[in-house]
C-alpha cells in the first residue's frame, strides 16, 4: 500500500505540466521570478491521507522560495458546489508586480464542470473570486498589466483590461487550447495536433484567433501525448521567440527553441523522463524543475523536494541548481547556499575524470558532501586534513555534481563536472 501511495505522490509531483489546463508554474512580473503551485506535504492517516498544496513565490532564479499560501487539497469531483474553497490548480501572472491568478475547476452535484478565476495582488497571500463559469474553459494572462483573456466552452473569446472585473466579447470563434499570449495585445500563439493523423503545428494570431496563420512543426521537435504528458508552448524573452516542450516514445524530454515565431526550431535541452519547464522574462533564460517525495516517520508521511535548474544562453549554460525541502515547518534550502568562505575555496581539476582536490587556504574544512542533480547525497566525508581534502568520484556516472564544503566560516557549494 505504501509503495502505491508513494508512486502516486511522485506522479503528482512530476505531473504538474501534464496538460495545458494544469500548468502549475508561471513566470512573474520581474526577471528571475516564478510562481508555482506544488504538493507541499502529506500526512498518512488511519482514515485516509491528507494532502496539502502550496502557492510558492520563487525569486532570484530559484534560489529563494517562499510559501505564500497553503491549503488542504480537495478533489475537483468532490461533489461540492460554489462553497468549495479555492484549489491551487492553473497558475498565471501578468506584468503587474504582485499580481497572480489561479484558475481552478470542480464538478457540481449536477455533474456540471465549473471553472473559476481567482485574483491576488499581494503575491498570492490573499485571494478574491473574480469569475465563475460553467464548462471547460481556459484563461490566458497576458504580458500587460491587468489584461487577461477567457475562452473555451463559453461561446467566443473574451477580454478583460481590469484584472477580470469586467469582460468584453471579442468574437464568437473558437480558440487553440494550448496557447499563450505574446508581446502585443490580442497576440497569441498555440499548438495543436494528434500524432500520426494530424501533424503538430504552431498557430499564430494577432486578433485572438479571429484569424491566424499555421506553421508545421517537425517531428524531431514535437510528438504528442506520451504517458499523459502533452506538448506545451511558451513565449521567450524577445518578440519572435518560442519554446515547445514534448515527450517522445523513448521517454526522452526535449525543449526546442525558435527565434522566428516557429518557422525554424532547434533542440536546446534534452534528457530522460518528464520534467517541468518555464521560461524567464529575460531572453535566453529558462528553468527545468524536478520534484520528489521525501518520506518521514514522525509524523508518518512525506514532504516535497523541488529543484530549480537555471539555464542561460538558450540552454548553453547551467548557472545554478537550487534544491528546497518544503518541510512542514517551512522551506529548507537543501543545496545551493553560498557562504562567506566561497572565495577562499578552490576545487580542481574541473572537469575531472575522478580525482578532486579541495584547497581551503586558511579555512578549516569540517565535512564535504557531494550531491547529484536531483539533490541526492551520493558521498559524505569528514575532514581529514586542515589544509586540503581529496575526493574520489571516479565511480560516479558522467555528469554534473555539487560539492558542498562545510568550513568554520560557512558553507560553500561548488559545481563540478565528471567526464
Amino acid at each position: 500500500m505504501l509503495k502505491k501511495v508513494l508512486l502516486v505522490i511522485v506522479a503528482l509531483l512530476l505531473g504538474f505540466a501534464a496538460s495545458a489546463q494544469s500548468r502549475f508554474i508561471t513566470r512573474g512580473a520581474e526577471e528571475g521570478e516564478l510562481y508555482m503551485s506544488a504538493n507541499w506535504y502529506c500526512n498518512y492517516g488511519v482514515w485516509g491521507d491528507t494532502l496539502y498544496n502550496a502557492l510558492l513565490h520563487i525569486t532570484e532564479n530559484g534560489k529563494k522560495v517562499e510559501i505564500n499560501h497553503s491549503m488542504e487539497y480537495q478533489s475537483p469531483d468532490a461533489g461540492t458546489a460554489d462553497d468549495l474553497p479555492m484549489q491551487l490548480h492553473y497558475v498565471m501572472a501578468d506584468a503587474t508586480p504582485g499580481v497572480v491568478y489561479i484558475a481552478d475547476w470542480y464538478m457540481t452535484y449536477q455533474s456540471l464542470e465549473n471553472v473559476r478565476l481567482w485574483f491576488s495582488d499581494d503575491y498570492g497571500k490573499s485571494w478574491e473570486l473574480r469569475d465563475n463559469q460553467v464548462g471547460r474553459g481556459r484563461y490566458y494572462a497576458s504580458n500587460f498589466e491587468g489584461l487577461i483573456y477567457r475562452g473555451g466552452a463559453w461561446e467566443g473569446i473574451f477580454e478583460s483590461n481590469d484584472y477580470a472585473n469586467t469582460w468584453d466579447l471579442l468574437h464568437e470563434k473558437g480558440y487553440i487550447s494550448r496557447s499563450e499570449p505574446y508581446f502585443e495585445k490580442r497576440e497569441l500563439f498555440g499548438i495543436t495536433g494528434s500524432y500520426p493523423t494530424d501533424p503538430w503545428a504552431l498557430y499564430y494570431t494577432n486578433d485572438c484567433f479571429n484569424t491566424y496563420s499555421v506553421t508545421p512543426i517537425g517531428e524531431d521537435f514535437i510528438f504528442g501525448n506520451v504517458s499523459g504528458f502533452f506538448p506545451e508552448i511558451f513565449r521567450g524573452g524577445l518578440p519572435g521567440e518560442v519554446y515547445v516542450t514534448s515527450m517522445f516514445p523513448d521517454l526522452s524530454y526535449k525543449v526546442s527553441f525558435s527565434s522566428d515565431t516557429g518557422h525554424n526550431f532547434r533542440i536546446v535541452h534534452q534528457r530522460d523522463g518528464a520534467k517541468t519547464f518555464m521560461t524567464d522574462r529575460k531572453a535566453g533564460d529558462f528553468y527545468i524543475v524536478t520534484g520528489k517525495a521525501i518520506e518521514t516517520q514522525k509524523p508518518w508521511g512525506w514532504y516535497a523536494r523541488l529543484c530549480f535548474e537555471h539555464y542561460t544562453d538558450y540552454g548553453e549554460t547551467l548557472v545554478d541548481i537550487y534544491c528546497h525541502d518544503l518541510t512542514r515547518e517551512g522551506v529548507v534550502t537543501a543545496v545551493g547556499e553560498m557562504g562567506a568562505a566561497n572565495d577562499h575555496i578552490i576545487i580542481y581539476p574541473n572537469p575531472t575524470s575522478g580525482g578532486l582536490t579541495i584547497t581551503n587556504y586558511e579555512l578549516r574544512i569540517t565535512e564535504v558532501e557531494v550531491f547529484d542533480l536531483m539533490g541526492r547525497k551520493v558521498l559524505s566525508q569528514k575532514a581529514e586534513s586542515r589544509k586540503q581534502k581529496e575526493l574520489d568520484i571516479s565511480h560516479f556516472p558522467a555528469g554534473m555534481y555539487f560539492v558542498r564544503i562545510m568550513t568554520d566560516k560557512g558553507v560553500v557549494t561548488k559545481k563540478v563536472v565528471k567526464k
